[in-house]
């Protein structure tokens, strides 16, 4: 048992090493690290690169919303926070204590998880802070016992959304049914047909 976890442990450090230049260099991709210190603190940590996070901070504000860098890591943490959401066993909602943008080739949001209880059975994390990013790709990693090792990727084929339950000590995804988009055109038939009867209505009347 200890033989696996550390050997998934050293494959997903590997898989974060490897990925690091393409995430360092291109908006396209970031990662979300979520672990536990030795104290105890449950950290979220965001790496992406620089001009990922400009893009979004643009799109969202416009081009000149700040004009020194403590503006932009302000804007980015209001993005983040209007983004990014994490709720466990349907009921709990996350908190994210202090967060703080480190600018940089690569720049990272890290902060403090709040309000992790002690058992986890389902998680449903939303990441939409870089979705109008064409084809973008955010890596989701739980490093922390007695979570498995495993890595999610989350894009525009999920809608940035990961719904994973644990069961027999194995992320399993949950299927979430979506509802049925109403469909308009059959509004406009009912009243289309209304509006003749209407109309042969008021011209019987007149007759």
């Amino acid at each position: 048992m200890l033989y696996k976890k550390a050997l998934s442990k050293l494959v997903v450090f590997v898989v974060l090493l490897l990925s690091h230049f393409a995430w360092a260099h291109s908006p396209d991709f970031s990662n979300v690290i979520i672990s536990k210190t030795e104290n105890g603190q449950v950290i979220l940590q965001i790496n992406t690169s620089l001009t990922a996070f400009q893009e979004e901070v643009n799109y969202m504000n416009g081009e000149g919303a700040y004009k020194t860098p403590e503006e932009f890591q302000n804007l980015v943490i209001a993005h983040f926070k209007a983004n990014f959401s994490i709720v466990i066993n349907k009921t709990d909602t996350l908190q994210f204590k202090n967060p703080k943008v480190f600018l940089g080739h690569e720049t990272k949001l890290v902060a403090e998880v709040i309000g992790l209880p002690d058992q986890v059975n389902s998680i449903h994390l939303k990441n939409e802070l870089f979705k109008e990013i064409y084809n973008n790709q955010s890596i989701i990693i739980f490093l922390m016992d007695p979570f498995p090792t495993e890595k999610f990727t989350l894009s525009r084929d999920n809608n940035h959304n990961l719904n994973i339950e644990l069961k027999d000590g194995t992320w399993t995804p949950i299927v979430v049914e979506e509802a049925e988009d109403f469909n308009f055109k059959y509004v406009f038939y009912v009243v289309g047909i209304l509006l003749v009867l209407g109309v042969i209505f008021l011209i019987k009347k007149r007759k």
